[in-house]
């Protein structure tokens, strides 16, 4: 017999109604911890599905990650008939994700009441939020990246801002939008069944991930920036077979990872102890400690580090983070077929993620759930 007879979000019904990967991503997170989501198509279906690379079949890859797990309807909620499908839906569901700016939302007149469905959770994931003089831009991950301040803080000062790879913007909002619809779900149930809006924008997701920097601004009076320079203080360096992640703040790994390099006299002069002494005086010693490190691997230099529980860390390929042995222990990696998928974001002990089905051929489920 299965150990896990139930997940956490069991009997909780999801209507997607969002074509974001924030949106997407959202749902998807309650789905593999058990909801039961019916995501609404247009007639062209998922964006995500047209985005490439496109396997054999001509599916876009991304749609395998992020609509996994949930049964599909198309509808064109512009039609009369499809917009009544939509609201018989929702007027069953527990939570309904939107990603309709506010103009879409009114343009169909779908405001909280027109639901009618008061334990009903109902979270906007959008943008720009559905308050505020954007709430009716359009954006993507670029565009949020750059007016979040994200792509300010990352990269080299005289070189392009970074932009976030992948849909690192899509998972941190739909993680963020996943935690704030479990909280109103218990809010509901310790209130009387009363449910609540939710309003999720990418951009403060995104600010929120920059708060270090912003309060660190504020402390010192100097806006923050991005480096300047690369040595072993402030980012990878450069070794035999990729580069490397060295950070020392504390005296004992400065002096551990010292004599891993063979820079004695590094190691056991008092003044380097302090990291503001470091900090103040680097020129003095970051190149030849990064002449040292050039010599090694990437596996060999965390190994010998990792014993003497220094902290570092090697920047793993693509390929090497799929065959991570760490990651393996943990049972990270969800299967389907001959198919790999990052797991959740988190591990539950009793209630834990599933991954049950690969993405619905579009409009091919059957809503089964009514009011």
């Amino acid at each position: 017999m299965e150990k896990y007879l139930t997940q956490a979000l069991a009997g909780i019904r999801v209507l997607d109604l969002s074509t974001s990967a924030s949106g997407a991503w959202c749902s998807r997170l309650l789905a593999d911890f058990g909801a039961d989501v019916v995501m609404l198509e247009g007639p062209e279906g998922h964006p995500l599905r047209h985005e490439p690379p496109f396997d054999a079949d001509g599916n876009g890859i991304a749609a395998g990650l992020f609509l996994a797990n949930k049964r599909s309807i198309q509808l064109d909620l512009r039609s009369t008939a499809g917009k009544a499908t939509m609201l018989g839906l929702a007027r069953g569901a527990d939570v309904v994700v939107s990603g309709f700016r506010p103009s879409g939302l009114s343009a169909l007149g779908l405001h909280y009441s027109a639901f009618e469905n008061q334990r009903l959770v109902l979270c906007h994931v959008t943008p720009f939020g559905m308050t505020g003089s954007r709430a009716e831009d359009a954006a993507n991950e670029l565009s949020v990246a750059a007016l979040s301040g994200w792509a300010s803080l990352n990269g080299d000062a005289g070189r392009t801002p970074l932009k976030p790879s992948g849909h690192q913007v899509a998972f941190c909002t739909g993680t963020a939008a996943y935690g704030a619809i479990v909280g109103a779900l218990i809010h509901r149930d310790a209130n009387a069944g009363l449910g609540q809006e939710i309003d999720v924008a990418e951009l403060d997701v995104m600010v929120s991930a920059s708060s270090p920097a912003i309060l660190r601004g504020q402390y010192l009076g100097v806006p923050a920036s991005r480096r300047q320079a690369v040595d072993i203080t402030t980012g990878p360096v450069p070794i035999r077979d990729g580069h490397f992640a060295l950070t020392i703040s504390r005296a004992h790994f400065w002096r551990d990872a010292m004599n891993v390099l063979g820079l004695h006299d590094l190691a056991e002069d008092p003044r380097w102890e302090t990291s503001w002494y470091r900090n103040a005086h680097k020129d003095e010693y970051t190149a030849r400690v990064g002449e040292a490190m050039s010599s090694w691997t990437k596996a060999e230099l965390f190994e010998e580090l990792a014993l003497r529980r220094v902290v570092a860390g090697p920047v793993l390929t693509m390929e090497e983070l799929r065959n991570s042995e760490h990651l393996a222990d943990r049972g990270f990696w969800a299967t389907l077929g001959e198919d790999a998928y990052p797991g959740p974001p988190f591990q539950m002990s009793e209630t834990p993620a599933k991954l049950r089905a690969p993405a619905p051929i579009a409009g091919a489920s059957e809503a089964a759930w009514k009011a």
